[in-house]
């Protein structure tokens, strides 16, 4: 009897599980899984290419992430030859970092807007080709001036790496499968900054920091080259099918409303996914409404998709709204404004290593060359592989499982769960980070366990909140990144004005404990408050005119 009942379905709340009978698990042994979002009857709507197309494209975006982000991140084990050639102070020196931060951040309310008119395609090939020149123009800089002028211009370029990716997994993956997806984004976000370091840090020492540079311009050209031949538009316009079948017969147009497709799990096709006549319910406005679904093309990009010249699709105030005003209100949207701020910190946390590992590893009684601080970085990267292989499928599984216990249906903070563990980690890594500093631990137990572990925190708290923030607000997933790159950058550019000053001054165990107190505070806080009263906060905003975008 209890399954029968309708569960309410707002922004977050998702129907994952049915059978022939109904909704829940109880009702049959034959459980179907619901698509969410429907995808069209075209087999060259993103959400019906075939498997192979959707990884490549996401793989593509990946290599993009992992190199955009290097270069203007990954100057840390520099800072000690920039301060000799520039005569430049720590601080100056940091600017040089700060200033492609910062142009990184804001630069997203260009392309966050732009994407969403001519295309993810055109955006991220016009931030690939400055990044070229960027890179070549920091390559050849002869000036401190020219420098901070050049690490800005990367930040714009490199702004594509903020947003694109994240709204491309939204355009080509069901919500039951994007929290391993998002896993793979910030997986690659921070192996670039993991990785960059080793990079940068043993050219420096063998070549010329330069050569830095000239190496980055190279892959960036690859990866621009891969760009253009193999991702394809990803931006696509669903026709509504129900308002189409409705006023072919009433002459009236109804209003786009949520709707779900449900997929046979035990069934499976190389050329089509049928599904059975089943309910399809309205998320919004009545439950009564039945519809049987076509059959589903497992299909592939027409040409069109891969057009250098994009057909621009210009929605007057709606594109006002959705892109440059969107991200500030979002700021009012209490899960979002957490999902933000925790995310903002888990990350710092890894700046604020990458900060002071020069000023530690190079000082007595370490003291490491350039490509030897470098290399330290090598346990960011193993942490992140771990972070990669468990956040994303873990929390999947949680939700999932939880889901199931739920006859069905999914809430959005069922995930939020998967966060516990990863927490913990991010206390561990911090703490032995900060003591190891300040009482000069052997490098291995700095290294291993406090860097080791943050790089595994940094991965897993990111892509889990994200995936949470997106599940209830999937429709702007762009602007939530948006939203998330501001508080993340901004504070992130604060830092270099007074955190190398403030670990000189008072010793490491401050500055280092406080971003572990402000991730693992807001973090634990968040996840409580909302476990059990994120749904009141989603039903207080589902009227809101961002579900409509």
């Amino acid at each position: 009897m209890l399954d029968h009942i309708e569960p309410e379905l707002i922004p977050g709340t998702e129907i994952l599980l049915a059978s022939d009978q109904g909704y829940g698990r109880h009702s049959s042994s034959n459980e179907e899984l619901v698509l969410v979002p429907t995808p069209s009857d075209q087999p060259n709507d993103p959400l019906n290419w075939s498997t192979g197309w959707k990884a490549t494209v996401i793989i593509n975006q990946a290599f993009f992430v992992f190199i955009s982000v290097l270069t203007p991140l990954s100057i840390a084990p520099l800072t000690p030859i920039f301060m000799q050639e520039f005569h430049k102070t720590l601080p100056q020196v940091n600017y040089l970092f700060g200033a492609a931060a910062i142009s990184l951040g804001y630069t997203n309310f260009v392309i966050v807007p732009f994407s969403n008119v001519f295309g993810r395609r055109s955006a991220i090939l016009i931030c690939g080709l400055i990044c070229v020149l960027a890179n070549i123009w920091q390559a050849l800089t002869t000036s401190y001036a020219s420098f901070i002028g050049a690490r800005v211009i990367s930040g714009f370029g490199a702004g594509a790496n903020e947003s694109i990716m994240p709204m491309v997994i939204a355009d080509v993956m069901f919500i039951h499968q994007r929290g391993l997806w998002m896993g793979l984004y910030f997986w690659a976000y921070f192996m670039g900054t993991f990785i960059g370091p080793i990079i940068s840090g043993n050219i420096a020492a063998h070549i010329s920091w330069r050569w830095f540079f000239w190496v980055c311009t190279i892959f960036q050209g690859v990866s621009l080259i891969l760009m253009v031949f193999m991702c394809p538009e990803t931006l696509y316009r669903r026709p509504d099918p129900t308002a189409s079948d409705q006023s072919s017969s009433t002459g009236q147009t109804t209003p786009p409303e949520s709707k779900v497709e449900v997929v046979n799990m035990t069934q499976a096709s190389s050329d089509t996914e049928k599904a059975p006549s089943s309910l399809v319910k309205s998320q919004r406005g009545s439950n009564d409404h039945v519809r049987s679904l076509p059959e589903r093309p497992v299909g592939y990009p027409s040409k069109h998709q891969f057009s250098l010249i994009p057909k621009p699709e210009f929605e007057g105030k709606g594109l006002i709204f959705r892109d440059i005003l969107a991200p500030i209100q979002i700021f009012s949207f209490p899960i979002i404004l957490w999902a933000a701020f925790s995310l903002g910190f888990a990350a710092n946390c890894l700046l604020s290593l990458n900060l002071t590992q020069s000023q530690v590893f190079a000082a007595p009684p370490y003291l490491f060359t350039p490509a030897q601080v470098g290399f330290v970085n090598f346990a960011f990267v193993a942490g992140g592989v771990i972070g990669l292989l468990t956040a994303g499928p873990f929390s999947d599984w949680v939700s999932m499982r939880a889901t199931v216990r739920n006859n069905g249906v999914r809430e959005a903070e069922m995930r939020l769960v998967a966060l516990v563990p990863y927490v913990c980690i991010c206390l561990v890594g911090m703490t032995v980070t900060a003591v190891g500093y300040q009482r000069h631990w052997p490098w291995q137990a700095v290294v291993v366990i406090g860097y080791g572990f943050v790089g595994i925190q940094v991965v897993s708290i990111p892509a889990i909140l994200i995936a949470y923030a997106v599940d209830c607000y999937k429709h702007i997933p762009g602007q939530i990144m948006v939203t998330a790159t501001i508080v993340k950058n901004t504070f992130g550019f604060g830092m270099i004005f007074y955190y190398n000053d403030w670990a000189a001054k008072d010793g490491f165990i401050p500055p280092v404990m406080m971003m572990m107190a402000l991730t693992v505070g807001i973090t634990v806080i968040g996840m409580v408050v909302f476990m059990f009263w994120g749904k009141k906060f989603r039903r207080a905003t589902m009227n809101s005119k961002l579900h409509t975008l």
